[in-house]
């Protein structure tokens, strides 16, 4: 097989024992959003692809899983397909050369990482420019809504140009000295400022004799160990925080526009029922949507949404068997709802 990443990173969804679907893959990379995908992809692991190719077709997806096929790495298997030992010397021998995606272990960034590198591009130049005090130049960064955040962030801490300045190069400091040196210095060389121009990712991939693609994820995970570090050292990264938590809430906290709705109705105190009519959908759509919540939010307040004496059943079961399924739940346990036992499993699974 030629030397393409994709087909690799494709073959990397694959297992020796476990059949894997095609629809199931190509679900991953449109970012699905539903109760059973979000499931899927967290046992999995499979969050590094979470929308990341939310244009392919099925038929350019079967094109590959073809062309695996052939090549002996994948087998014909229950309307699905299985990895053969064949094809996971050669994905293991591909990515031993090759980079993998490793830090997204969640979904709680994947609307936001984008955006964000957007402003962080922006604010560097701003600040960069300020320091030398010049006022002409052209934004790398066009987009309003961008431009639009740099001017509220002046007026929200209310310092003079030159206070933010200082706030703005300290925090970058204690940033690039929390991460990776390598991680660091690709984050760093592709910044803009005054008279200086950021290398581009064609430049950068073939500086590190990556491929485009294989690039395009390790700066995928650059920039998940940035959002990560901003998120764990508010105190130390005031302004990159505030920056975080206008495109967080922009981007609708990390899930579709729906269950935002939906979201912003359960912080007033709604309840299900309320939420259901209020919005004319159904009561089970609110459910998916307070799952969704649940996977796609760090922390979540699980309990609030079972009852004691089910939640506390529930567990008891899977202390008994890790296995516990839900048709073993359903049996045991009365008025039982598949969101009580999914909200459970997946604490139980965060808590590991």
């Amino acid at each position: 097989m030629s030397d393409n990443y994709f087909h690799y990173y494709i073959l990397s969804y694959f297992d020796l024992k476990k059949v894997v679907t095609l629809s199931q893959i190509l679900h991953v990379l449109h970012g699905k959003r539903t109760p059973s995908m979000f499931y899927l992809i967290e046992i999995k692991n499979w969050h590094h692809g979470f929308s990341y190719a939310p244009q392919i077709t099925r038929d350019q997806l079967l094109k590959i899983i073809q062309s695996l096929l052939k090549q002996g790495f994948l087998i014909d298997k229950e309307k699905g397909y299985l990895l053969t030992n064949k094809g996971q010397k050669h994905c293991d021998d591909y990515f031993k050369q090759h980079y993998y995606p490793q830090k997204i272990d969640n979904f709680t960034y994947a609307n936001v990482k984008t955006p964000f590198w957007n402003s962080y591009q922006l604010l560097t130049q701003v600040f960069s420019e300020l320091s030398y005090e010049n006022n002409q130049y052209i934004p790398i960064v066009k987009h309003p809504s961008h431009q639009e955040n740099v001017r509220q962030l002046f007026q929200q801490f209310r310092l003079n140009k030159k206070q933010l300045l200082n706030v703005w190069v300290k925090e970058q400091l204690f940033l690039l000295k929390q991460m990776d040196k390598e991680f660091a210095d690709v984050f760093a060389n592709q910044l803009t400022g005054h008279e200086l121009i950021g290398k581009t990712r064609t430049q950068l991939s073939e500086n590190y004799e990556m491929m485009a693609l294989e690039f395009d994820f390790y700066f995928k995970d650059i920039l998940e160990e940035v959002l990560q570090i901003v998120q764990a050292n508010k105190k130390n990264l005031s302004l990159n925080n505030k920056v975080l938590e206008v495109l967080h809430q922009e981007t609708h906290c990390g899930l579709s526009a729906s269950t935002f709705e939906t979201y912003e109705l359960l912080k007033k105190g709604w309840n299900l029922t309320e939420i259901a009519k209020q919005r004319a959908i159904k009561e089970n759509t609110v459910r998916e949507h307070i799952l969704e919540m649940a996977f796609v939010f760090e922390s979540f307040p699980y309990k609030t949404f079972i009852p004691s004496n089910i939640y506390d059943k529930l567990h008891q079961g899977f202390d008994k068997i890790d296995t516990f399924t839900y048709q073993e739940a359903k049996s045991d346990i009365e008025q039982l709802e598949f969101m009580h036992y999914r909200l459970v499993e997946l604490e139980r699974m965060r808590l590991k």
